[in-house]
């Protein structure tokens, strides 16, 4: 991976990365999307794109399309801000810290330079960037508990499709930069018992999916989909394409798939449960590499109790 070299910005302080507005923020991580998305786009050849050149920090085999998304995101960052001024994990590289001040706290920001990689690697064209924000109003010290509470700025692009999704906590999500209504809009159902619509599903292991599937049928689901990008399904379920979304490992799915995509479901008011039932705030959930947990989401209350009930006979533990 190639980095630039960036000693005279390292001169500015993470207080002024700290004191930008969330605004400002989601004009940074568009350009860093962007330069991620042309990187990738100008080496999509079907020679490069099913090139592996690692195991990444997530612990999931890295094409080499990965590390130029990683590292155009990451320069265009640190270009924008100062490298020592902000904390960067990415799935790929890990955690990045800086040079100094290293207890101080400054804003952390997560990366997936490219979710849905084996879709990507295979010519599916269904793959994004995920960027979000961290610690921008609690700041985070070193050794804190990063939660998926703790996402100020969420952005999560769609290559393919040139979609952009983006949420900020507490002024709500946008797709395109038109705002999504918070409201769930009224579907015409086909019969009185409201069976879902379209529910999405995240599930990588084909043995469990079996066993998930095994709780559904065409009473309670019209049509389900398996896109193989939690950061697009998550965005799919905050504008309404998805009634539903089901997002499981054995061993429960990763908390750091798509905190951006979680922010801007939260943010279009879509709720979301443990599926086991343990955990009750899922805002308190931590997000890292080893945290895990089986979620469902839903457009309201009423339809989420509803999926659980479908779900409930299903044993997520190993």
């Amino acid at each position: 991976m190639v980095m630039q070299d960036f000693s005279r910005s390292s001169e500015r302080d993470s207080d002024t990365a700290l004191r930008k507005s969330e605004k400002e923020w989601v004009e940074i991580l568009r350009r860093a999307a962007h330069a991620g998305m042309s990187s990738i786009e100008h080496n999509y050849t079907p020679t490069s794109r099913t090139r592996v050149t690692k195991r990444g920090a997530g612990g999931d085999l890295t094409l080499e399309i990965d590390e130029l998304s990683e590292a155009a995101i990451y320069n265009t960052l640190s270009n924008d801000l100062g490298r020592d001024s902000f904390i960067f994990v990415s799935e790929e590289m890990g955690e990045v810290r800086g040079s100094r001040d290293a207890e101080v706290p400054k804003p952390i920001i997560l990366c997936d330079p490219l979710d849905g990689s084996h879709n990507a690697q295979v010519g599916l064209p269904l793959f994004s960037i995920s960027l979000s924000v961290f610690g921008l109003r609690r700041k985070i010290r070193r050794g804190d508990r990063r939660r998926l509470g703790d996402v100020d700025v969420g952005l999560v692009f769609n290559i393919p499709a040139k979609e952009e999704f983006y949420a900020i906590k507490g002024m709500g999500a946008f797709h395109n930069k038109k705002n999504i209504p918070g409201k769930s809009s009224k579907r015409v159902r086909e019969k009185k018992d409201e069976r879902f619509s379209t529910v999405g599903m995240e599930c990588g292991d084909v043995d469990y999916l079996k066993k998930v599937m095994d709780n559904l049928s065409s009473e309670s689901v019209y049509k389900l989909r398996v896109l193989g990008s939690a950061a697009i399904s998550y965005c799919l379920l905050a504008e309404g394409t998805f009634d539903g979304f089901i997002f499981v490992q054995p061993n429960g799915a990763r908390t750091i798939d798509s905190p951006a995509g979680y922010l801007i479901a939260r943010e279009a008011r879509r709720i979301f449960a443990d599926l086991s039932g343990q955990v009750k705030d899922i805002d308190s959930v931590e997000v890292g590499f080893d945290s895990r947990i089986n979620l469902i989401g839903a457009r309201d209350q009423e339809t989420l109790l509803k999926l659980r009930r479908i779900l409930g006979k299903i044993a997520f533990s190993t």
